[in-house]
């Protein structure tokens, strides 16, 4: 089988993105399996393109992007007519070396000019959709708007849907009355190489917190500085490790507040030290870090099936997690890690302080959790569900042709 995947960007060692996670770890065991993959992306570094990877249009899309986020733009529309653009660039792959299938996401709309335009099977598959991923501030903007209306238009139109996540795909249809003729919950598939460190009891700092994230909303930044400046009250050794961009809050006029400015408005000048900010930093730094805390922690307001979490669980790691989205899905309280009331800083902190006083405890969740994950969510096994799943896209498209 001849498999098309979108993806925001590539390769995974240069651009970290939950989507580019998910394809280059299908990519590789699909092509394990026998099927040809052909990885079409906007963001992919010249040396990088190849016979099975496809640029489109790279750089053009980001950039309007950053101009259009936050505030009425006439760029706006750029972003909702790019969909033709790698609509053209599968068709042109298609017309020399037949596609059997496309699996995209689900951002702008663009999968229903996809489909219109190359009539292949196409299985749209659900890895944030705009009316739940854009925080209050986004959603209440002109493109904000527009890109919630643009998405539900596009899944009005798919005739599979699919998502690693069940309550997403659950929200989904109810928010816009779907009736997919397929629709399906398929796991998101997580692997690491051989020399991943593990999480080990009594190699890492019983002080150190972290957090790997971007800072702004949806990610819960502040939330957790909130939560770490409560917890420093009473235990004023703790150190907290701040990994990922920072993006800002955004405020009703457009502007953002820094992760400096938040800082010194909600932690006490003489304790901002205990707080390392350290900016992205990469896959093998992060892995490393996650082996020296504690605990790590994620505090999204929503969230799908991050590979943040997955990734912390390979690793063994205890983990504290909002309740939000697909959290409860991968993380089963007091059992492979901890939740916390998603937007409550205090039980945040709650659920921190019931980690660290509980060291044993801790490390069998990180265990536990650790089981779950290589089991549930195997590539061979999220791969093999994928190409039944992809089977069945393909013969209802060659019935409804018919």
């Amino acid at each position: 089988m001849h498999i098309a995947l979108w993806s925001p960007a590539w390769p995974i060692e240069k651009q970290h993105n939950g989507i580019v996670t998910y394809v280059h770890w299908m990519k590789r065991e699909l092509e394990r399996q026998g099927h040809r993959v052909s990885v079409f992306t906007s963001g992919v570094p010249s040396d990088q393109d190849g016979p099975d990877v496809h640029r489109v249009a790279p750089g053009l899309l980001s950039s309007v992007l950053r101009r259009i986020v936050g505030r009425l733009s006439s760029d706006h529309e750029k972003v909702f007519r790019w969909g033709r653009l790698p609509a053209k660039a599968i068709s042109r792959v298609h017309r020399r070396d037949p596609i059997d299938i496309i699996e995209m996401e689900e951002s702008f709309g663009w999968s229903a000019e996809v489909a219109r335009a190359t009539s292949i099977p196409l299985l749209v598959k659900l890895h944030g959709p705009a009316f739940l991923s854009l925080v209050d501030e986004e959603l209440a903007t002109p493109f904000g708007s527009e890109r919630v209306a643009r998405e539900g238009q596009a899944l009005s139109q798919a005739e599979a849907i699919a998502s690693p996540c069940a309550i997403t795909l659950t929200q989904t249809i109810d928010r816009y009355g779907l009736r997919p003729s397929i629709a399906r919950h398929v796991v998101n598939p997580m692997a690491a190489g051989a020399d991943l460190p593990l999480w080990a009891s009594d190699a890492c700092d019983r002080n150190a917190l972290l957090f790997v994230g971007r800072f702004d909303s949806r990610k819960g930044g502040d939330l957790v500085i909130m939560a770490f400046a409560r917890l420093l009250e009473t235990r004023p050794a703790l150190k907290l490790i701040f990994v990922g961009p920072d993006r800002g809050l955004l405020r009703p006029d457009g502007t953002h507040t820094s992760i400096v400015d938040f800082i010194a408005a909600n932690v006490p000048g003489h304790l901002h030290v205990r707080i390392d900010f350290r900016g992205p930093l990469s896959q093998p730094a992060i892995a490393a870090l996650r082996c020296r805390a504690a605990v790590t922690m994620l505090a999204s307001r929503w969230e799908n099936q991050g590979y943040t979490a997955l990734e912390a669980m390979w690793q063994g790691c205890p983990v504290v997690s909002s309740d939000a989205g697909g959290g409860p899905e991968i993380i089963e309280h007091g059992v492979t890690g901890l939740l916390f009331r998603t937007g409550d800083a205090a039980d945040l902190a709650a659920q921190l302080a019931r980690m660290l006083d509980a060291p044993s405890a801790a490390a069998a969740m990180g265990a536990r959790a650790r089981g779950y994950v290589t089991e549930q969510h195997a590539p061979d096994k999220v791969a093999a569900q994928s190409v039944a799943l992809y089977l069945q896209v393909i013969e209802h498209h060659r019935r409804a042709q018919r």
